[in-house]
């Protein structure tokens, strides 16, 4: 009993076939097939296809590298792409009172070179070299604290 339901439930799911010839083991689809007809006058055998059903995969939210983090802050500076840089700590440790303070910070800073010296956990050790509007260079080295993809404490001294 259970086997006829099973194929009952089969023909149902995938449509009535019949066999090429007597004992071959193959069927033509008389049956729609992924979205089109399959014309039994054709000889188109049909082999059922086993799909996979989609593994539930851990939704664990990746943290982004620290080390990343202060890169793509200072890119996004170099950029003038404040709101990311203000988004990604800004507001966090540089003029934090406001989105303009912050902006202004960077008035007379052509760009900043940004070497990584060393990723200990969260915190990213640094060696900043800032070029300035009028050509001169300022040198910088420290560390900045990453926590959850944002920099949340910069601690930057003259070298």
């Amino acid at each position: 009993m259970a086997l006829v339901v099973a194929l009952t439930g089969a023909g149902a799911f995938f449509g009535p076939a019949r066999a090429n010839s007597p004992g071959s083991g193959t069927a033509t689809v008389s049956a729609p097939v992924a979205g089109r007809a399959v014309s039994p006058s054709l000889g188109h055998t049909w082999t059922p296809a086993v799909h996979a059903r989609p593994q539930a995969s851990p939704t664990q939210p990746s943290t982004p590298d620290p080390a990343d983090v202060v890169e793509t802050y200072f890119s996004a500076v170099n950029e003038r792409d404040y709101i990311s840089a203000w988004a990604l700590g800004g507001k966090q440790h540089i003029a934090g009172n406001t989105f303009d303070a912050f902006v202004q910070t960077f008035n007379t800073t052509n760009k900043y070179d940004v070497t990584i010296n060393a990723v200990n956990g969260n915190k990213v050790e640094v060696e900043l070299d800032q070029l300035l509007t009028d050509e001169t260079h300022r040198h910088f080295t420290g560390t900045y604290t990453v926590e959850d993809g944002v920099i949340v404490a910069a601690d930057i001294h003259p070298k």
